[in-house]
């Protein structure tokens, strides 16, 4: 529930439905992950101020920030080289999330 008195939580989890690339910039890619409906304030927040699954990671990758959630996406530019570690990553943001979100 926000300040406001209203309660934004969704009745079941979001879920990853898609992803899509949508522009290089140099050596990343803006990455897209379609959610299953538009997650509310709270959600958003525990999911864009979740640390780094091994932040302890060498290549450093995602020094450079974190996700984004813009309406139903999630939005992300990522070194080409580590799609497939940033897909995990957002998979577990959701699930974190949908965990401490949970009506």
């Amino acid at each position: 529930m926000d300040d406001t008195g209203v309660d934004d939580r969704i009745a079941g989890p979001i879920e990853v439905v898609g992803r899509t690339t949508r522009a290089e910039i140099g050596d990343r890619v803006e990455v897209e992950w379609a959610l299953s409906v538009p997650p509310g304030l709270e959600w958003t927040e525990v999911f864009q101020f979740t640390s780094f699954d091994g932040a302890d990671d060498p290549a450093d990758w995602h020094a450079d920030g974190g996700p984004d959630v813009v309406g139903d996406v999630v939005r992300w530019f990522v070194p080409t080289a580590v799609i497939d570690d940033a897909d995990a990553e957002v998979t577990r943001r959701v699930g974190i999330a949908n965990l401490r979100c949970a009506p």
